[in-house]
Formats: C-alpha cells, structure tokens, sequence
C-alpha cells in the first residue's frame, strides 16, 4: 500500500497546510473510513433520527415539549454514545495507524473497526490533550483551524441536509400553530416520515462531522513536534 510520504506530521507547520493536508487526508482514504465505520454510522444515523423524529414529531402534534422529554432525553444520551463510538471506527482509531505507520488500511473484516480499547483510553486521555494544545504556541492555530471548519460544515451542512432543515421548520410552524390554538394538517404518519428524513440526513452528517477530525489531526501532531516530545520520520511514523 503507498505510504502518504506528503502527508507527514513533520511537514504540516503552517495553518494552510494543517488544513490542507486534513482534509486531503480524510478525502484520499474516505472509502477506506467507510468500510471502517459503516455499522457505526448506520447506528449514529438510526439514533439520531430517532432523537430528533421523536422531538420534532411529538412537539408537532402537541404543541409544547413538555410531553415524552423523557424519552428524548435518552435518545439523546443513546446518540452521544453512538457519535463517540463512530469517531473513534471511523476517525481516531484511522489516524492513530497514520501516526504508527503512514498508511490507512481498510478494515480485514466486513463490520468494520470495533477500538475498544482506544476508545478507552482515547476518552481518559482527551481532556489532557485538550489542556496541552492551549497551553502550547498553536492554541492560535486551533482556534483558527476551529473556525474554518466550522465554516466548511456549515456550508456542507446547508447543502446536503436541506430536507431534514425544511421539515424541521415544518414541523416548528405547526407546533406554532396548535400553541395559539390552530389545528394545522399533519400526516397520519409524521413520526415515520421525519425518521427516515433525518436517518438518511444522519448518515451523510456523519461523514461530513468525521472530516474534522484530520485538520486535528495535524494540529496535534504539531504541538508533539514543538514540544519535542515526538519525532515524525518520512512516512509520519512517531519515534521516541
């Protein structure tokens, strides 16, 4: 498998190339991603047009949100599980190969990655990685890097999940409408048909959410070379 030698650690100092090299990154092995999270990102889909059928769906017909908040509250605490355990198939677990051997390989099997024990390790670890990019020089950098990609989901976000944005508003107006006393139209099976509109929605929110992760990526790899306590040879590999 070629080794993405132009993709090195060591090479990614400046914020244009952070950028660049996230996202070429993430758009050269997108498949590759894919075929490591699939079943993680059908589940993330599944939970969060669950979430947000069962919100949008009962505020419609009954006009306040005080009814099933239960219920959507753990569909909610459900999807943040589920956003976790695709982040570390489809993005942390991809990247902490690069960073061993320069190379993203498609999974051996066909359900994909199960990172256990990243995943494990991976949540302990966050919040001192966080703290440790603030304090370092490229705290700048990342809060640029931040924006910019938020910038990049937006625009993705406003493109791809129309749909699932126009029946929301649908869905708004008609609580609206029963909170001042109006009975508007609704479909008999509204919970069914805001569902499978935000699954599908979902599943392309997942891959454009997944992207984020690669300008990190370099920016982390950046505060380990800075601080000395990482060496990047050619191939991205870490030394220590």
């Amino acid at each position: 498998m070629e080794k993405d030698q132009d993709l090195s650690l060591r090479r990614s100092r400046s914020l244009q190339a952070v950028i660049g090299n996230g996202y070429l990154l993430y758009g050269r092995n997108f498949w590759r991603l894919v075929r490591s999270s699939w079943v993680h990102a059908v589940i993330y889909a599944l939970v969060l047009g669950f979430s947000m059928s069962t919100f949008f769906t009962h505020w419609a017909e009954s006009g306040s949100l005080s009814s099933h908040i239960g219920v959507w509250l753990l569909s909610v605490a459900a999807f943040a599980v589920a956003m976790v355990l695709f982040a570390f198939a489809g993005g942390i677990a991809p990247l902490h190969q690069h960073s061993l051997t320069g190379t993203i390989s498609a999974p051996r099997r066909w359900w994909g990655r199960w990172p256990w024990q990243l995943t494990a390790r991976g949540i302990v670890r966050l919040p001192a990685m966080l703290w440790r990019t603030v304090r370092s020089r490229h705290a700048g950098m990342l809060v640029v890097v931040l924006l910019v990609m938020l910038l990049v989901v937006l625009v993705a976000m406003a493109l791809l999940q129309l749909p699932a944005v126009i029946l929301a508003t649908a869905d708004v107006q008609a609580a609206a409408d029963r909170a001042i006393g109006d009975m508007p139209d609704m479909p008999e099976n509204l919970f069914l048909f805001n569902f499978a509109t935000f699954t599908v929605c979902g599943l392309l929110q997942a891959y454009i959410h997944l992207s984020t992760l690669f300008p990190l990526y370099y920016v982390w790899g950046n505060v380990l070379c800075k601080n000395g306590n990482g060496n990047r040879d050619g191939n991205g590999s870490e030394t220590r």
